[in-house]
C-alpha cells in the first residue's frame, strides 16, 4: 500500500509542477489585482479616510494636526494621507490655497524621497485643480507626467488610466476631438487591466460627451447608458447623477418629450439617494432648474436657485460658479430682468478665450446672444451668433462628427483585431499547454514505470541476496554438522574399532581383515563428510587429494589445473570443494566417461571454474527439471550462496559445467 502512495504523492507533484510552469506563461494582457491592506491603520488615519467623515467641520483640522505629527516621522505615511485627503478634495473640487500650499510644500521636499508610483495622486490631484479653472493646457502637462510613468501595479494602473480621461477631458474642451478619443481609448485599455468598472463608465460618459458635441445624439446615448450601468455596478450614486444630467443634455437638444420626466427623476432619485456629494447636488439642481425654465415655471425655479446658491458659494469652485451663473442667467433672461453682459463680455469671455474652453464658449455666447434679442439688439445678436456658430464649427461640426465616428470604428476595429490576436495566442498557449501537460504526464509515467522496475529489481535483489545470505549460513551450518560427525568417526569410532582389534587374544587374518575394511570405510565416510586437513592445506591442495582418491578408487582419468591465488574465505573454498566433489561424484555415477578435468582460473574480477567431461552427456532442462536432479541443483545453489552463477552445457560430446564467482 506504501509503495502505490509513493507513486501517486511523486505523480501528483510532478503533474503540479507541470501545470504550475504552464500556467505562469507570460501573458500580453497583464490584469493587476487590487491588493488588499493587511496592516492596520491606526484610530486617526482610519477616520480620515472614511467618507462620510469628510463632510464634518472638523475634518481638516483633524487632519492638518496629524499630518504634522506624522510628517518627520514617516514621510511614505504622510503621503498616504494626503493621498486619501487629495481624493476627497478633488472630489469637493475643493481647491482652497491652505491645502494647496500644502501638497506643493509636500511636492517641493519630499517628493523625490519616495517612490514615483507614490506621488502620482499630485499630478491628479493639480490635473484637477486646473481642470477646474479652466486652464486646460497646465492641466494637460501635470497629467502627461502621470501617463509618462511605469505601470507597475492596480495603483499606478489606475492613476494612469484616469489621467487618460483628464487628458480626454482637456482636449475635449479645447476642440481637440481626435486627441480627445484616443486618450478615451488608452484609459479604457488601462481600466480593463484592473477591472475598473467605475473607470470604465467615466471613459463611456466621456465618449457620450464627444458624441453629444459631434451632434451625433443616438451614440451620445447609447455610450451614457452604458456608463450609467457601469456606475450602477460600482454602486458609485453621484457619477450615475452626472451621467444621468448628461443625458438630460442630449434630450434637451434632440427635443426629446421625456426629457423634462428624466429630470425630475433624477432630481428626485437624487434627493432621496441619501448623497452628501455638494459637487453632484449643484448639477442635478442647476439641471432641475434648467427644466423648470423650460416649462416656464419661473417661481420654483427661483426657489431652487435659492436653495442651491448657498451650497455654491461654499463649494466656491470655478466650473460650478459657472454652471450656476449661466442657469441664473437664463433665468433673468426668461424673466425679463437684466444680467451683467459686461462682465460676462470683458471678464469671462476672455477668460474662456485664453484657456480654449470653447464648450463653455459656447454656452454664454448663446447667453449674449439671448439677451440681445431680448434687447431687440438684432446686429449684436447676429454677431455672437456668428462666433456661436464658430465656436460650434470647431468643436462639433459634421466633418468632426465624422471624424469621431471614424475615430470610434477604428479603435472598436483595432480592439476586435486585437481580441481576434489575443484568443488565437491564447488557443496556442492553450494547445501549448495541453501539449506540455500531455508530456508531463507521459513523462509521469515513464519516471513511475522506472521507478517501480527499479524497486522490484531492487525488491527481487534484495530477496536474492537474502536467499544467498540463507543458503550460504545453512551450508555453513551442515558442514559445521558434518565436520562435528567425520571427527565423531575419526576420533571415536576408529579408535574404538582399533582396540578392540588389539583386544582379541586369537588374532585371525579374517577378523583383522574385516576391522581394517571397517576402519577404511570409516575414515572414507569421515573425509566425504569434511575433508581432512582442509583447514590447513587449503583449497588447491585438497582438491588434488580428491582428484588422486577418485583416481585410485575409480578406472577413471581425472585432471587439474589450477591457476588461482586470490585468497578467499575458507568458507567460500570449502563450499567451491563441495561443487567440484559433487561434480564428480555424478560424473563417476552417470556420464559413463572416460576422462575428465578440472580448471581453477582467475581474472581481474572473478574466479573461473571449469568440470568437463567426455561422458555420454544429458538433456539438462529435462534433468532439472525431473527428481533425479539433485546433484544438479545442488551444485547451481552452492554456487549461488557464495555469490557465483553456474551454468551446464550437456551434449553426446560430454559435459561441461562453468561457474563464475566474483572477487569481493
Amino acid at each position: 500500500m506504501g509503495f502505490h502512495t509513493n507513486n501517486l504523492k511523486i505523480f501528483a507533484v510532478f503533474i503540479l509542477l507541470s501545470t504550475v510552469f504552464a500556467c505562469h506563461e507570460k501573458s500580453d494582457n497583464v490584469i493587476y489585482e487590487k491588493k488588499v491592506s493587511t496592516g492596520k491603520l491606526d484610530a486617526t488615519f482610519a477616520w480620515l479616510d472614511k467618507e462620510e467623515n469628510y463632510a464634518k467641520a472638523n475634518y481638516m483640522p483633524v487632519f492638518y494636526d496629524y499630518y504634522q505629527k506624522i510628517l518627520n516621522k514617516d514621510i511614505g505615511q504622510a503621503a498616504h494621507v494626503l493621498e486619501v485627503v487629495c481624493s476627497k478634495k478633488a472630489r469637493a473640487r475643493s481647491f482652497d490655497k491652505k491645502f494647496v500650499n500644502t501638497i506643493n510644500t509636500f511636492s517641493n521636499r519630499y517628493r523625490s524621497k519616495i517612490p514615483v508610483k507614490k506621488t502620482l495622486f499630485i499630478n491628479s490631484y493639480f490635473t484637477t485643480l486646473y481642470n477646474d479653472k479652466g486652464d486646460y493646457k497646465t492641466a494637460i502637462s501635470y497629467a502627461l507626467k502621470t501617463v509618462s510613468t511605469e505601470v507597475t501595479d492596480y495603483d499606478s494602473c489606475r492613476d494612469i488610466a484616469y489621467a487618460y480621461c483628464d487628458l480626454s477631458f482637456c482636449n475635449f474642451n479645447i476642440g481637440n476631438q481626435d486627441l480627445a478619443i484616443k486618450y478615451n481609448m488608452q484609459a479604457l485599455t488601462y481600466f480593463k487591466k484592473i477591472n475598473h468598472i467605475n473607470g470604465i463608465g467615466a471613459v463611456y460618459n466621456s465618449l457620450a460627451g464627444i458624441y453629444y458635441t459631434a451632434n451625433n445624439y443616438p451614440e451620445a446615448e447609447k455610450y451614457y447608458d452604458k456608463a450609467i450601468d457601469c456606475f450602477k455596478k460600482a454602486k458609485d450614486l453621484d457619477n450615475v447623477f452626472i451621467a444621468l444630467y448628461n443625458k438630460a443634455a442630449i434630450y434637451s437638444n434632440d427635443n426629446n418629450k421625456n426629457l423634462n420626466a428624466l429630470v425630475e427623476s433624477t432630481y428626485n432619485y437624487f434627493n432621496s439617494s441619501g448623497s452628501k456629494s455638494k459637487d453632484t447636488k449643484i448639477s442635478v439642481y442647476t439641471s432641475y432648474i434648467s427644466s423648470l425654465l423650460r416649462q416656464e415655471k419661473l417661481k420654483e425655479a427661483k426657489k431652487i436657485i435659492d436653495e442651491i446658491e448657498p451650497v455654491v458659494r461654499e463649494v466656491n469652485s470655478t466650473q460650478t460658479n459657472m454652471e450656476f451663473d449661466v442657469i441664473v442667467a437664463d433665468y433673468k433672461l426668461k424673466n425679463n430682468e437684466p444680467i451683467d453682459t459686461e462682465k460676462i463680455r470683458n471678464t469671462v469671455i476672455p477668460y474662456l478665450v485664453e484657456n480654449q474652453n470653447y464648450q463653455r464658449l459656447k454656452i454664454y455666447y448663446l447667453i449674449l446672444k439671448d439677451d440681445a434679442v431680448k434687447r431687440g439688439d438684432y446686429k449684436t445678436a447676429y454677431e455672437y451668433e456668428i462666433n456661436l456658430v464658430n465656436v460650434s464649427l470647431d468643436i462639433g461640426n459634421e466633418a468632426n462628427s465624422d471624424k469621431v465616428i471614424e475615430l470610434d470604428k477604428k479603435y472598436q476595429n483595432a480592439e476586435k483585431e486585437k481580441k481576434i490576436v489575443t484568443q488565437e495566442r491564447t488557443i496556442a498557449k492553450k494547445n501549448s499547454t495541453i501539449a506540455w501537460l500531455a508530456f508531463s504526464i507521459l513523462a509521469a509515467l515513464v519516471i513511475i514505470v522506472v521507478y517501480q522496475s527499479r524497486q522490484k529489481q531492487k525488491k527481487l535483489k534484495n530477496e536474492k541476496q537474502t536467499a544467498q545470505t540463507y543458503t550460504r549460513q545453512l551450508l555453513e551450518k551442515t558442514e559445521e554438522e558434518r565436520k562435528r560427525i567425520a571427527s565423531d568417526l575419526h576420533d571415536s569410532v576408529s579408535h574404538e574399532l582399533l582396540s578392540l582389534k588389539n583386544m582379541f587374544d586369537e588374532k585371525t587374518s579374517v577378523t583383522n581383515t574385516k576391522i581394517d575394511a571397517i576402519i577404511n570405510d570409516i575414515r572414507s565416510i569421515s573425509r566425504n563428510l569434511h575433508p581432512v586437513m582442509f583447514d590447513k592445506i587449503g583449497l588447491k591442495d585438497s582438491i588434488r587429494q580428491l582428484v588422486d582418491r577418485a583416481q585410485s578408487v575409480n578406472n577413471f582419468m581425472i585432471t587439474a589445473e589450477m591457476d588461482y591465488e586470490y585468497d578467499l574465505t575458507s568458507s567460500v573454498e570449502l563450499q567451491i570443494y563441495r561443487i567440484i566433489q559433487e561434480a564428480i561424484s555424478n560424473i563417476i555415477k552417470y556420464a559413463n566417461a572416460i576422462a575428465s578435468k578440472i580448471t581453477i582460473s582467475e581474472s581481474k574480477n572473478k574466479i573461473h571454474i571449469e568440470i568437463k567431461d567426455n561422458g555420454q552427456g544429458f538433456d539438462v532442462d529435462e534433468t532439472l527439471n525431473s527428481s533425479a536432479a539433485f546433484g544438479l541443483h545442488n551444485i547451481i545453489e552452492r554456487s549461488r550462496a557464495i555469490g557465483g552463477e553456474a551454468k551446464i552445457f550437456s551434449d553426446k560430446n560430454g559435459t561441461i559445467i562453468t561457474i563464475e564467482i566474483k572477487k569481493q
